[in-house]
């Protein structure tokens, strides 16, 4: 039977959603490009801030209808990923649904992350690793100041894993998520939806 619904499900475009195996059974996702964001390139103020006014607004316009976040990045500061994570989830709380394609590397993950569904193509990769930092040339610290930044980088490696351990829903601790990051760890698609970081690969 046509419904009233037929001529805005032609105006959208529909991706199959497949996952592991037993997950063929899923509904097509609905991907309405109109109430879409893109995140792309190296996560920093400047994106995080736009990115935040863009899903705002269509958050403002409908309350109820799911928003669109497309995800590439190489990452960088976490900090920085991690205010937009929170936002998503404890302050503006929007139905986003997060498509991570490409690279999503480092605190890109915690973008991609920010989702309450989470979907990734078949060609991503994923990349886990420990924070650092990168001095100019002839920069000069204490041992103090040293000091702190250790404390910071630890306490934001700590904060990174533990979001990623929730996410997982206890399928992967903080200390095996920790681990993962001292070796530099790449997932694939498959093992982001076998430990629960992602729903779906889209193919």
């Amino acid at each position: 039977m046509i419904t009233s619904k037929t001529s805005e499900k032609q105006s959208k475009r529909k991706v199959q959603r497949q996952g592991l195996a037993g997950h063929s059974s899923y509904p097509l996702l609905t991907y309405d490009p109109q109430r879409s964001v893109e995140y792309m390139g190296v996560v920093n103020y400047g994106t995080t801030e736009r990115v935040i006014e863009e899903i705002t607004h269509l958050y403002c316009e409908n309350t109820l209808k799911e928003i669109y976040l497309k995800v590439t990045s190489a990452g960088g500061p976490t900090g920085t990923a991690m205010s937009f994570y929170d936002h998503m989830r404890y302050i503006l709380k929007p139905r986003l649904i997060t498509i991570g394609s490409g690279d999503v590397d480092s605190s890109g993950m915690l973008i991609f992350l920010a989702g309450n569904r989470r979907y990734l193509t078949k060609n991503t990769t994923l990349l886990l690793h420990r924070a650092g930092r990168i001095f100019d040339g002839g920069q000069r610290f204490t041992a103090s100041e040293l000091e702190a930044m250790l404390k910071e980088d630890t306490l934001k490696d700590f904060q990174y894993a533990s979001v990623l351990s929730e996410c997982s829903k206890g399928r992967l601790t903080v200390e095996k998520i920790l681990e993962l990051m001292d070796n530099t760890t790449i997932f694939t698609p498959i093992e982001m939806v076998s430990y629960g970081l992602a729903d779906h690969i889209l193919e």
